[in-house]
């Protein structure tokens, strides 16, 4: 395990590699904070460069919290479904999918990097596979209805890379 050190309630853990800068990143869903730094940066310099970019850390932390929370919420209630469990996890070929007899939704890491409106529609879309498993018409159908605009939203995303695989 490497090193970490603590700035308020934020614990930024420390990896060294053999890399030119410092990378700083705050990861979904909970918005752990990782710094990888160059093989012989001390831990006071590394530490140093954490709290010039605090305020930023907690606006990414902020934005991921109220992303994971809120959209589903809201969609929830509209659609009538009500979600188990949500899990965030990064997925090489998917942006989501949904266990429609258990009741969870898992959501690609990458998507809070994405723009919202994306976010939801990939939200929508799996809870809608509570109500329909398939991409059958009466799916289609209910996209249509409560996410208009999905088709322009799919193509979208489609162009999109997954990210990091």
């Amino acid at each position: 395990m490497g090193e970490s050190f603590r700035l308020g309630e934020t614990t930024i853990a420390v990896t060294r590699k053999d890399v030119k800068n410092v990378h700083l990143s705050v990861h979904p869903p909970d918005g752990h904070v990782t710094l990888v730094a160059p093989s012989g940066t001390r831990l006071e310099v590394a530490r140093a460069f954490a709290i010039t970019k605090l305020r930023w850390i907690h606006q990414q932390q902020a934005k991921l919290r109220g992303q994971a929370r809120e959209t589903p919420r809201k969609w929830e209630r509209k659609l009538g479904v009500a979600v188990h469990s949500y899990y965030l996890q990064r997925m090489k070929t998917k942006w989501g999918s949904c266990n429609h007899r258990a009741g969870n939704i898992r959501l690609n890491t990458e998507l809070v990097k994405k723009p919202r409106d994306l976010l939801e529609y990939v939200i929508v879309h799996e809870m809608l596979h509570l109500l329909e498993p398939t991409h059958s018409e009466q799916f289609q159908a209910l996209m249509d209805k409560h996410y208009p605009s999905w088709r322009e939203a799919r193509m979208e995303l489609n162009e999109l890379p997954l990210g990091a695989v």
